[in-house]
């Protein structure tokens, strides 16, 4: 991989990263607002938004280690 495509890849995988905090943020604000019951509708939401920060964590995570390994 050259070293633009690697570039953009970490930047793709930051880029996801904020994403995924921005629908955490919004989930937890809503949380703190709705009643019960809809409570576990929004935990759905909020565990989307965890599996995506999960995925592109480890996604940075290999792309950095791509790096360490070319050096």
């Amino acid at each position: 991989m050259d070293a633009a495509a690697l570039k953009a890849k970490i930047e793709q995988a930051r880029q996801r990263l904020l994403t995924a905090e921005h629908q955490m943020e919004g989930a937890l604000h809503e949380i703190g607002r709705a009643p019960r019951a809809e409570k576990s509708i929004i935990s759905g939401a909020l565990s989307a938004a965890f599996a995506e920060l999960k995925a592109a964590r480890q996604d940075l995570l290999d792309l950095e280690q791509a790096i360490v390994g070319e050096k």
